[in-house]
């Protein structure tokens, strides 16, 4: 059964990065299923599990690459919002490809759940990125 969820700025993004081959319907249809996972699941409203699991995934910064001389430095950029929960929402989709599970919205959902409890790729990833860029934090005033 295809409930539509609320609407949300969050959800409206999500099943825009689902879509494939214009098939919108399919998306929201797939975004709706994985609310009812998490919320069969957790027995808790699913909406602030989602945004909490974005929130956490979502990196501060990216990096850069410049040239300075004959180097190629690795520079760290702040995100804005939107450009962080984009780099989120990326990062727990590409995470949940990697679980088990048949449909996509049953690993998406699992995905959410991992990264609220602290299992997930996606949160090894944003770490990993985090602390390149204190690594690297001295580059920044090298940017051109």
């Amino acid at each position: 059964m295809f409930i539509p969820p609320a609407n949300d700025p969050l959800l409206d993004y999500l099943t825009s990065a689902l879509q494939k081959n214009g098939r919108r319907a399919k998306a929201a249809r797939l975004v709706s299923r994985t609310l009812l996972h998490i919320h069969t699941s957790t027995r808790a409203p699913p909406m602030p599990i989602v945004r909490e699991a974005f929130l956490a995934a979502s990196p501060a910064v990216k990096l850069g690459s410049h040239k300075y001389g004959t180097k190629s430095l690795q520079v760290p950029y702040a995100l804005t919002e939107k450009q962080r929960i984009h780099a989120g929402v990326k990062a727990v989709l590409a995470a949940s490809d990697s679980r088990p599970g048949k449909s996509v919205d049953i690993r998406l959902a699992r995905e959410l759940i991992g990264v609220l409890q602290g299992e997930s790729k996606a949160i090894v990833e944003k770490e990993r990125l985090h602390k390149l860029a204190m690594v690297n934090r001295g580059n920044i005033g090298l940017r051109r």
